[in-house]
């Protein structure tokens, strides 16, 4: 939406002819328009993994019964900010859960940037997860702990995983026959004999 209102605000003021009032009032519209295109965005929350292995999601059968909690779910999580634990426990889980539950309110809690005079201290390092007036206290920050611990808050078991449900990669559509003999035998000889005649060229 700024790309669009740079190049559009670009457009009108490139335009020397044009009085200077009315250039104004388009640039007026055209704030307006982006405004109201990013209040937009801001409410919707749709997405797509475009990835085949759904490296960026969870499994479909975990999708379906975070899903079909409705109640607000709430993560503390007690980590500073430079800590090994908060990256992984964001980019592998949180990140993904803020996608699909958009009635997920997840906080940060620490003193300091690093956390190193944090370790010593009682609550450091634990996640505290409220949902329907359920709480539960985890130090797991793997997904699998994480979706165990919010299922068990909303009472919720996922389905069986399908065994069609794993990406396994693409298989190689044609058996490499004779690659030994091609990298070890005919490959090489080629080399020898293009050096061989480059020899007698230059000789």
């Amino acid at each position: 939406v700024l790309l669009v209102l740079g190049l559009g605000l670009a457009g009108v003021w490139m335009r020397l002819g044009v009085p200077v009032t009315r250039r104004i009032t388009e640039s007026a519209a055209a704030f307006a328009i982006a405004a109201l295109a990013l209040a937009g965005c801001a409410v919707v929350h749709a997405n797509w993994d475009a990835s085949e292995n759904r490296q960026n999601s969870f499994a479909e059968n975990e999708e379906e019964a975070l899903r079909s909690i409705t109640a607000p779910l709430r993560i503390e999580a007690h980590f500073a900010i430079e800590d090994a634990r908060r990256a992984e426990l964001e980019n592998r889980t949180l990140a993904k859960l803020r996608r699909l539950m958009p009635n997920v309110t997840i906080e940060y809690v620490s003193q300091t940037r690093v956390g190193l005079y944090e370790q010593n201290t009682e609550h450091y390092g634990e996640i505290l997860y409220t949902l329907n007036g359920k709480q539960d206290t985890s130090r797991i920050v793997t997904t699998e702990g994480v979706l165990e611990t919010i299922f068990g808050l909303a009472g919720v078991t996922p389905k069986a995983e399908r065994e069609d449900d794993h990406f396994r990669g693409h298989p190689l559509a044609v058996p490499p026959h004779h690659a030994r003999t091609v990298f070890y035998g005919l490959w090489p000889a080629l080399v020898a004999a293009g050096a061989f005649v480059h020899s007698r060229r230059t000789a």
